[in-house]
């Protein structure tokens, strides 16, 4: 059966839907799987705009250009069901619960994604939201395949990261009701000691999230998916497509922008990045497999629990070094309108040096940068960006510096699965052993313009002026800043020798 056609006439639920992966996942759902019927999407009041206001937002969205191009009236078959994942029961209405009666297939991708979050909503959202979902998935009479979206990262205390469920010392029931207890301040003052000083709580709580997937693996046909670092779009909907600017793509954008002079990070680190388009195919063609297999289950026998790491693991074989020296070309090549300073290519493994580079160079240009914005009526920004930027490089520190083998076999079962069922060709874009790095980094270039920054994909002639004094400038200022650190070298070394 071509994947396209089992979507037919299926009513699907989709929770994070206003997210990257989902609002990827129901673009190509809507665009090339014509016959699907319904797509229920959990949507939540946020940031002052009712989930009515967000869906209108969600609609609009440039990402859906060509679908709403191509296929005009598509959005009917978007049903919203008001809720939230971090409330009991989702907080969805029972009117909303009928509607639902007849899903057959569930894609699970709203999480807390950001590593700085706090413990306590971690786990409400990551952990008890998916135990309230699985609760819901057990009256769903239709279902034939629920699919998990996890991470890479599930278990970063190892350097080997296999398609296996890594057990921890915390059961996930006992975790939920300690978030149900305790405030915020009070967990994240036992955070460390509390999650045996796993890195950050977003990795934490997507492990114990598994830890429901798995527990409950025998009653409902699960399937857990374990993205790595999900990268613009290479192909679909359009080269580039971009929605956050969370790990490394928040590292090249400061970079493009000479935002950020220094980074710290392990230069040598090879980065395990997929782009969002491959990962959309993959998951929408592992809910085909699921379904398909659950179709031909007999009854009494017992479901199995799959798990499928979608990640290019050695296949993808450029260094932070060389995906920031491409970025920083590119950029010095196609300028972005708000370069502040010259794109740059420095990298550390000293914490010492980088914080040196930022008080002699990141914070006094922020200062000055940030005083013309106010001389010219516009919001001060670069320090804000600065502070930023210092925490989330302490809140990610390991991931730059240490370099994970991650097993993926699941993923090419997926994609042998897929030449076999993609008889439409709609769903292979290529293998991650295909992609054109150079193609790849151009596109995340116009990513970031377009859909970030919301600004021309080609540069005007007045930025690419401007952004070649700016490297001058930070030519003659690195000069000056290397002489004033040999002068005090010297000073210094003279002074000992007077001593002596």
């Amino acid at each position: 059966m071509d994947i396209s056609d089992f979507y037919n006439n299926r009513e699907i639920f989709i929770t994070g839907g206003t997210g990257f992966l989902g609002k990827s996942l129901i673009e190509k759902l809507l665009r090339d799987c014509p016959g699907i019927k319904t797509i229920y999407m959990l949507i939540r009041t946020k940031r002052g705009k009712t989930a009515l206001e967000r869906l209108e937002d969600f609609k609009n969205d440039i990402v859906f250009e060509r679908v709403r191009r191509e296929r005009p009236n598509v959005f009917e078959k978007v049903v919203p069901i008001f809720g939230d994942c971090q409330h009991l029961g989702l907080a969805i209405s029972q009117e909303d619960l009928e509607r639902l009666k007849n899903v057959s297939i569930i894609f699970h991708e709203a999480a807390v994604v950001r590593f700085d979050n706090d413990l306590r909503s971690s786990i409400l959202m990551n952990t008890r939201g998916t135990f309230e979902l699985v609760k819901i998935a057990q009256t769903l009479k239709q279902l034939i395949a629920f699919v998990h979206c996890s991470t890479a990262y599930i278990y970063p205390l190892d350097n080997v990261i296999e398609e296996k469920i890594y057990k921890l010392p915390n059961d996930w029931r006992k975790a939920i009701q300690i978030a149900e207890t305790y405030d915020e301040e009070t967990l994240e003052v036992l955070r460390l000691k509390y999650t045996n000083f796993y890195p950050n709580a977003y990795s934490f709580t997507k492990n114990l999230g598994e830890q429901v997937i798995a527990d409950h693996s025998h009653l409902l046909p699960m399937t857990i998916l374990r993205p790595a670092i999900v990268a613009s779009a290479y192909l679909e909907p359009e080269p580039g497509y971009l929605e956050n600017l969370n790990g490394p793509m928040g590292i090249l954008a400061v970079k493009s922008m000479g935002i950020s002079q220094m980074t710290y990070a392990n230069p040598d680190l090879i980065l395990s990045l997929i782009p969002v388009d491959i990962v959309t195919c993959l998951t929408i063609s592992s809910g085909c497999r699921s379904g398909l297999e659950t179709l031909s289950k007999p009854k009494n026998v017992p479901y199995n629990l799959h798990i499928q790491t979608f990640a290019p693991g050695k296949l993808f074989n450029s260094t932070i070094k060389q995906s920031v020296h491409k970025m920083v070309e590119l950029a010095r090549e196609n300028p972005m309108e708000n370069t502040v300073w010259a794109p740059a290519t420095r990298l550390t493994t000293s914490m010492y040096c980088y914080l040196i580079w930022v008080f002699l160079f990141h914070i006094p240009m922020g200062i000055f940068y940030d005083t013309l914005l106010k001389l010219s009526k516009k919001q001060p920004m670069l320090l804000k960006a600065t502070r930023r930027i210092i925490y989330t490089i302490r809140t990610i520190g390991k991931f730059s510096k240490i370099y994970y083998e991650i097993k993926n076999d699941g993923m090419f079962e997926v994609f042998d699965f897929m030449m076999q069922h993609d008889e439409k060709r709609r769903f292979y874009i290529m293998a991650p052993t295909e992609v054109d790095h150079d193609f790849a980094f151009r596109g995340a270039l116009r990513g970031l313009k377009k859909f970030i920054f919301k600004e021309p994909v080609e540069a005007t002639a007045a930025t690419r002026q401007r952004v070649k004094i700016l490297i001058i400038l930070d030519k003659i200022v690195s000069f000056v800043l290397f002489f004033i650190v040999i002068k005090f070298a010297w000073n210094w070394t003279m002074s000992l020798v007077g001593v002596m």
